[in-house]
Order: structure tokens, then C-alpha cells, then sequence
């Protein structure tokens, strides 16, 4: 009986333990709740301008359910909407890159055709998918223990990355650069991010911002759908853009719903440069694109808010940089051509007294193209470098310096060596890529997280890393160029004997991106005109009965019985400023206008221009003059004849 009577004992203190410990932690999970939800209302309020979110300085504490905001005006017809004008210098003067030519004499020589890649992709077994990759083998020169631990705890850090896009790569991080990490007037080592990622916050809640000063317009959302990949993968993350409250005013109808379809929430601020800035030139300077980016600094509300320029493209998952600002590290790169800081990339744990310390500096500091800033030189660069008398100088001098201007500063808004931020850099071939100088010349491309530079095509450097769209057109060419197709049926050597070949003036023809396509789902690029399979080469088809008139004879890009068209949107606010040209499109359709006027160049024989009925004219994407291949085709408002 006393054995029975202790072990009914034990059991009712274990059952009374196990309630006990389960009602404390619904009780702290509760009350944590209730703090992330108290913490988010005071992140962002809703804008009464035309119902954007909008956050700006003053907003940051919690504020009652803000009135429902007003429906936006309904949107313009389609003819009050006009496509802008890229700038000037993206098409020479007199656009000859878009005249096209007569055909040659003869059709050329036909190769295999397209249902060659449909058989070879139903003769060919699939390819596996890629594997995660392992975790990270632990270094054999590393032997302590805190060493080993650390690269533990990064393997685990990897496994345990949240997987909620895979659009972004998370291969292992390898040594990018060499000697391309500064502080103070030397180079040193870069900052580990992995490393120091283990101890940020696993579930934090981040920033990724960007900035535009002047007049509002799409380009400043250039690689938005990276920085919105990268936010999903983050999780918790909302993307900000800082703008001055006049620039805010400018905002056209079509901005704003650029804005709300990728969830883009306004910082509002009342500067781009300090008023009170000792250095304030009035003409030809960078400082207010570049010294708007201060107010990133105070963005408080998040564990990290990360900057980032608005042609930066995100190709792996930027957690690590994240989660290691996040613990109180300043972080940067320095620049493509040797800059001591590149300010197109910084993050940190935000704290509006590093705002206040940028002020200061600002305030009390001249500059000086031989000393530099508060005359602390320029090293650890030999001299001035570019963008010195405006962001890239002022952030390297006063945050990776320890001079008694940048001292005085960071004392005077109480964060000088007291915890609140220390500065590092991080390899820049890897976390802001920008050309391949000090990058390593076994570099894999493909492990690159961030690509900021260059936005073209690589010029004569092979080992010039790209944005994904340019790699995957290169070897989308290299893959064409190997394939066995079939020789063409008669109906496609028929039809590729209908009208006239369309040439381009700088020697290639046009034809869908793809050889095997359904409805829609292909640009028209540019592309050799003996390059296999030619039989889908664009024919410029005259339409009988056309409305012909003194400006030119209608005509259809055809192949087969499918035209292409110009790209377009059911909102018609939305339509592209510089729409694609798809394909295919049934010629007999009805949805979309299909024709196209032949305007004879004035003073060019057998050249001629191909305009829309928008009012636009068909160049190749950038104007070139003698375009790349798969090159896509665009309209342009620029339909000058000569």
C-alpha cells in the first residue's frame, strides 16, 4: 500500500507541474503578442494623400485606427495617358539604331525548325533539381573551440533559414574580394556576416529602403521585384521609400499604384540636405541624392533597416546581413573603382541619434577636395575619389573614422564607443557587387547575393559577373546553339517565304525569344538571321485593304498565322512607359491592335521606321545602334525619319 500511495504522489505532482508550466507560457506568449501588436501600429500610419502608407518622422509613436482612406479617383481613359520620354541619351539623336532594311534579294538559306525542341525536350529525360546545398564542411585550419562553434552555429543558421522564397539563392558564402575592406585610414579583413549573423535576432523585424529625390517616376522602382523577393524571404520586412514631402506631392496617379501593387510604404522627411550643412554647393552636386539616405539612420521600429540603390538586384538571401546589423554593426562595402565606401548599400540598427550625429558633422564640417572632410584626408585611398565631397565621403569619414571632427560628433549625440553601432565592411563580390575589380578571379558568379553593377551587358572581362537576365540570355544563345532540330515542315517553309524579311539597320532579324511558345508568352528580340531556326524569322506582311495614306502603307509582323503586338495592361495607368513587342498573337484577333505603319526614312534609301498606332515607333531596348543579340524589341515615342 505505501508503494501505491507514494507513486500516486509523484503523479499528481508531475500532472500539477506540467499545468503549471503550460499556464506560464500561454501567458507569456500572450503578453508577447500583445507587445509585437502594440510595436506594429506604431511603425506606419496611413497617409491621407490619396490612401498611400505612409511613415515619416513624426509617426513613430502609437497612433488610434487611422478614418479609412479616401477611394482614389477612378482612372484616366487610355488616350490621357502618354508614355514618357526615356532620357535623351538613351537613343542617338536621329534613331538610326531602329531603321530597319529591305529585304536581300533572296530569302536566306533555311536550317531546322522549331519542333525540333519539342522533340529534343521529349527526348531528353528531365534534368533533377537541384539540391539544397549542405551545410557549410567546418574549416581544418580552425581548431578552438570558439572557432569551431561559431561555424556550428552558422551550418545550423543555414538549415534553419526560413524557406519562404527560393527565387533567391542560398548557396555557401565564399571569399569574394581581396583587400577590399576599410577602416579607419588602412584595409583590413572583412566582417564574417555569417558569423555574426548567430547572434541577431532569428525572427526579427527588418526594413529594406530605398530613396528618390525630384520628380517622382518609374525607374525609381528598377529592380522592386528582387528587393520584394528578398523581403518575403526575410519575412516580417516591409520595403520603404524616403522621399521629401514636395517630391511626395508629385506623385502621378500610376506611381502610386506602383507603389501599393509592391506594398511600398512612403518615409516621408523634410530634407534631402541638412539645412544647416556648412558644404552646400548650389550646382553640380550629388549631395541631395545621396545625403537624403541620412534619414535611413533613424528609421526606428525595426531590429535592421538595410539601404539599397534603386538598380541593385537581389540574387540570394540577405538574412545574414540582416540579422548582423541587427546586433549593433554599421555595415558597408567600399566601391567598384577602389571608393573607401560605396553609399549605395549600408545597414544598421537604427537609432535616431546616429541621425543626430550626421547632423552634427554636417553642421560643424567643411569639405575640401585635398583634405577631404573636417580636413581628416582621404585615406585609406591615396586622394579624392568619386562621389568624396558627397555620401561615399561623408559616411566613410564620420562612421569608419575616429578623428576629432567625427569624435566631436558622435559624442555630441551620445553614441561614441558606448555600444550603440560599430562600424564594419563586408566583401563587396559578394554582398554589393560592383564590377569584378579586388574580386577573385575563381569567383562563381552564381553565389553572388546582391549584384549592383554593371546594369549592361560585361564588356571584355569574362569574369564580369551579370544580372540574372543577362546571364540567362547568355546561355539561353550558347544552349540554341547547340541543338540538332529537324528540317522545317512545308508549312513553316511556306510561310517563312511570305512578304519581306524584317532586318534591322544594324544587320540582325527579328523573331520570338523563344522557339517554342503558346499565346503571348514570348518577346520579339532581335537575333542573326542564319541562326537556327530561321524559318521563324518575322515577315513584314502588308495588309490589303490597309489604310494607307501619305504617311505609309500598313503592315503586320508576321510569322505563320500569328502577329505580334504591343504589350499591354487591363488598367491602362499601369501600361509599361516603354511596352515590349509580343508574340504570338492570333492575326485575326481582335484584342489587340496588330498592324503597324511603314514610314519611309527621309534620307536614307530603303530604310524605314515601324509605328504603332499609340504613336510610338519600334527601336531595340537602349537604342543601340548595332544591338546585341536577343536584344528585345520595345516601343519608343521617338519616331523621328530623318
Amino acid at each position: 500500500m505505501g508503494k501505491k500511495s507514494g507513486g500516486k504522489g509523484s503523479w499528481d505532482f508531475v500532472k500539477k507541474f506540467v499545468v503549471s508550466a503550460c499556464a506560464t507560457a500561454i501567458v507569456l506568449f500572450l503578453w508577447r503578442g500583445a507587445s509585437l501588436t502594440t510595436e506594429d501600429t506604431a511603425v506606419g500610419v496611413v497617409s491621407p494623400i490619396r490612401g498611400i502608407q505612409i511613415e515619416s518622422e513624426t509617426s513613430r509613436q502609437p497612433l488610434p485606427a487611422p478614418a479609412p482612406a479616401p477611394l482614389p479617383p477612378p482612372p484616366p481613359p487610355l488616350s490621357t495617358v502618354s508614355l514618357a520620354l526615356p532620357p535623351a541619351s538613351s537613343l542617338p539623336a536621329q534613331a538610326p539604331a531602329s531603321l530597319w532594311q529591305p529585304p536581300p534579294p533572296s530569302p536566306p538559306p533555311l536550317r531546322q525548325p522549331l519542333e525540333q525542341r519539342v522533340a529534343a525536350a521529349q527526348s531528353t529525360p528531365p534534368q533533377p533539381q537541384q539540391s539544397q546545398p549542405p551545410p557549410q564542411q567546418l574549416s581544418e585550419h580552425k581548431t578552438s573551440a570558439t572557432a569551431v562553434a561559431q561555424e556550428v552555429a552558422v551550418a545550423v543558421a543555414r538549415q534553419e533559414a526560413p524557406a519562404r522564397n527560393r527565387s533567391l539563392h542560398t548557396l555557401p558564402v565564399p571569399k569574394g574580394c581581396t583587400g577590399c575592406c576599410n577602416k579607419e585610414d588602412s584595409v583590413v579583413a572583412c566582417l564574417n556576416v555569417e558569423q555574426c549573423a548567430v547572434n541577431g535576432p532569428v525572427n526579427g523585424k527588418y526594413a529594406l529602403a530605398l530613396s528618390h529625390y525630384g520628380t517622382p517616376n518609374e525607374g525609381m522602382l528598377g529592380s522592386i521585384q528582387s528587393m520584394k523577393d528578398a523581403a518575403e524571404m526575410l519575412g516580417n520586412t516591409d520595403i520603404l521609400m524616403v522621399m521629401q514631402k514636395s517630391d511626395v506631392a508629385k506623385m502621378t496617379p500610376k506611381i502610386e499604384k506602383l507603389f501599393r501593387k509592391w506594398g511600398v510604404k512612403l518615409y516621408e522627411v523634410p530634407w534631402d540636405v541638412p539645412p544647416d550643412m556648412l558644404h552646400y554647393p548650389k550646382t553640380d552636386w550629388c549631395g541631395h541624392q545621396d545625403l537624403i539616405r541620412m534619414h535611413v539612420l533613424a528609421i526606428e521600429g525595426y531590429d535592421a533597416v538595410a539601404y539599397f540603390d534603386g538598380d541593385v538586384e537581389f540574387q540570394g538571401d540577405v538574412t545574414p546581413v540582416m540579422r548582423c546589423a541587427a546586433t549593433g554593426k554599421f555595415l558597408s562595402t567600399n566601391g567598384g573603382i577602389g571608393e573607401a565606401l560605396n553609399v549605395g548599400f549600408f545597414a544598421l540598427r537604427p537609432d535616431k541619434r546616429m541621425l543626430e550625429a550626421a547632423r552634427i558633422f554636417a553642421r560643424e564640417n567643411k569639405f575640401s577636395q585635398e583634405t577631404g572632410w573636417g580636413q581628416m584626408g582621404w585615406k585609406p585611398n591615396g586622394g579624392y575619389y568619386v562621389g568624396g565631397e558627397c555620401g561615399q565621403g561623408f559616411f566613410y569619414t564620420l562612421f569608419y573614422k575616429s578623428g576629432p571632427p567625427a569624435r566631436r560628433a558622435l559624442e555630441g549625440a551620445g553614441v561614441w564607443d558606448n555600444g550603440v553601432f560599430e562600424s564594419a565592411q563586408i566583401d563587396r563580390c559578394i554582398w554589393n557587387y560592383q564590377t569584378s575589380y579586388q574580386c577573385r578571379a575563381d569567383l562563381d558568379c552564381t553565389k553572388v547575393r546582391v549584384h549592383h553593377k554593371p546594369t549592361r551587358e560585361r564588356g571584355s572581362d569574362p569574369h564580369e559577373c551579370e544580372k540574372l537576365k543577362i546571364r540567362e540570355r547568355r546561355k539561353e544563345l550558347a544552349r540554341r546553339k547547340k541543338l540538332d532540330r529537324k528540317p522545317p515542315t512545308p508549312e513553316e517553309l511556306a510561310a517563312a517565304q511570305e512578304g519581306q524579311l524584317l532586318k534591322h539597320s544594324g544587320g540582325l532579324c527579328v523573331r520570338p525569344a523563344d522557339e517554342t511558345f503558346t499565346q503571348d508568352d514570348s518577346n520579339l528580340v532581335l537575333m542573326d538571321c542564319h541562326e537556327p531556326p530561321t524559318e521563324q524569322n518575322i515577315r513584314l506582311v502588308a495588309v490589303e485593304g490597309g489604310d494607307e495614306d501619305e504617311e505609309g502603307s500598313v503592315v503586320l509582323l508576321k510569322q505563320g498565322g500569328s502577329c505580334g503586338h504591343m504589350e499591354s495592361d487591363e488598367d491602362p495607368e499601369m501600361m509599361p512607359r516603354e511596352p515590349k513587342i509580343l508574340f504570338p498573337m492570333d492575326c485575326d484577333s481582335t484584342k489587340h491592335v496588330m498592324t503597324f505603319k511603314k514610314l519611309e526614312h527621309k534620307t536614307l534609301a530603303g530604310a524605314f521606321l515601324l509605328k504603332h498606332r499609340s504613336g510610338n515607333c519600334v527601336h531595340p531596348f537602349e537604342g543601340a545602334e548595332k544591338p546585341k543579340p536577343s536584344t528585345g524589341l520595345i516601343l519608343h515615342s521617338d519616331c523621328n525619319q530623318g
